[in-house]
C-alpha cells in the first residue's frame, strides 16, 4: 500500500513538473536574460508557419529588436563587371555533398556551368494555389530546379498559404509576370535576377532599375544578401535562426550555384543559419549570392526527381515560383 502511494506521489510529482516546465518556458526563453538562446529560437520560429508561438508572447517591435531585423538590409551594391561569362566547354553539372560537422544541415550544392540558362517559373495556378517545384521543373523539361521567391496565398498579403501570388514581383524572358496590373515600376525589392547575358544580380532593385540591366529572370524574396563582391554580408552566426535553407549563387566565371540544406529532422540536425549558408557559398567560389525562400519550401529538383529532403508534412510544398535549368 505504502508503495502504491508514494509511486503516485512520484508521478504527480513529474506530470506537475512537465506542465510547470511547458507553462513557464516560453516566458524563461522569450523574456529571460539568455539573448543568443532568445535570438536563435524567436528567429527560427519566425522562419516557420508557427509565428504564433512567439507573436502570442511579443509585440512586433520586440521580435524586430530581438532578430535585429532593422538591420538586415541590402545596403551594398554588386558590380556585375565582376562576373565575366566564359562560356565553358563543359556542360556537365556537378553535385556536391555537404553537411556541417556538427550535424546541424546536411543537403546539396550544384555547380551549373554558364552553358545553362537559368530561367524562372512560376505556378500555372496562379491567383488560385501554387505547384511544387518537381511539377514546374517536369513542365520545362529542367535539368535541375529549386524553389524560388516569396509567395501569399489568395485571402491575404501575410507570407505563406496556399502560395496563389508570388511576394514582390517576376520577370521572365524580359516580361512581367507578376502583378498582372497596377505595376509600380519604382518600388524597390530583394531580388534574385539574371541578365540576358547570364549575370546573377541581388539585392535592392526595382522593375525600372532591372530593365535598365538588360534583366530577363527576376523573383524577389527578403533581405539580406548573402555575399557582394565576393565579400559575405553576415557577420552574426545566430542571424534568422537554424532552419532549411535555399540560396543561389554565382562565381566570377559565371559558374551558377544552387544550394539547398535540409534541418528540421530533430534537435541536432536543426537547420542552417544565413552565415552557415554564406560561408558554403564562399567556400564554392560565390562573388555573389543570396538567400531564396527556405524551411519547408526548400526543395532540390536534379536527374528528374527531389534529391533533398522535404521538410512539409504532406510533402514537398507548394510554391509560386521556381527556378530551373534550361536544357
Amino acid at each position: 500500500m505504502f508503495k502504491k502511494i508514494k509511486f503516485k506521489i512520484v508521478v504527480c510529482f513529474l506530470v506537475y513538473e512537465m506542465v510547470f516546465i511547458f507553462i513557464t518556458s516560453p516566458f524563461y526563453i522569450y523574456k529571460g536574460p539568455f539573448n543568443t538562446l532568445k535570438k536563435i529560437v524567436v528567429a527560427t520560429i519566425m522562419g516557420t508557419r508557427h509565428q504564433y508561438l512567439v507573436t502570442s508572447f511579443l509585440s512586433q517591435n520586440e521580435i524586430n529588436n530581438i532578430i535585429n531585423k532593422n538591420t538586415l538590409n541590402n545596403t551594398q551594391k554588386e558590380n556585375i563587371n565582376n562576373v565575366k561569362i566564359v562560356k565553358n566547354e563543359s556542360d556537365k553539372i556537378t553535385r556536391y555533398e555537404v553537411k556541417s560537422d556538427s550535424g546541424r544541415y546536411s543537403g546539396y550544392l550544384l555547380s551549373i556551368p554558364s552553358t545553362y540558362k537559368i530561367k524562372v517559373a512560376w505556378t500555372k495556378k496562379l491567383g488560385t494555389e501554387g505547384e511544387r517545384t518537381s511539377e514546374m521543373a517536369k513542365e520545362h523539361n529542367a535539368l535541375a530546379a529549386i524553389n524560388g521567391g516569396a509567395f501569399t496565398d489568395n485571402k491575404s498579403q501575410t507570407y505563406g498559404g496556399s502560395a496563389a501570388y508570388p511576394g514582390g514581383f517576376v520577370i521572365s524572358n524580359g516580361n512581367i509576370i507578376y502583378p498582372t496590373s497596377n505595376v509600380n515600376m519604382d518600388k524597390k525589392e530583394s531580388v534574385t535576377a539574371f541578365t540576358k547575358s547570364g549575370q546573377l544580380i541581388v539585392g535592392d532593385y526595382s522593375i525600372n532599375d532591372l530593365k535598365s540591366m538588360d534583366v530577363s529572370e527576376a523573383v524577389c524574396f527578403i533581405p539580406p544578401t548573402l555575399v557582394i563582391k565576393g565579400k559575405g554580408q553576415i557577420s552574426d552566426s545566430t542571424s534568422a535562426g537554424l532552419n532549411p535553407r535555399t540560396a543561389i549563387g554565382q562565381t566570377a566565371d559565371g559558374t551558377v550555384l544552387f544550394l539547398v540544406l535540409d534541418g528540421r529532422k530533430n534537435f541536432i540536425d536543426s537547420g542552417a543559419s544565413l552565415k552557415d549558408v554564406q560561408d558554403l557559398m564562399l567556400k564554392y567560389g560565390a562573388v555573389n549570392a543570396t538567400s531564396l525562400d527556405g524551411g519547408f519550401s526548400s526543395t532540390m529538383y536534379y536527374n528528374g526527381k527531389v534529391i533533398n529532403n522535404t521538410h512539409s508534412w504532406n510533402g514537398e510544398r507548394y510554391v509560386a515560383t521556381s527556378l530551373y535549368v534550361e536544357p
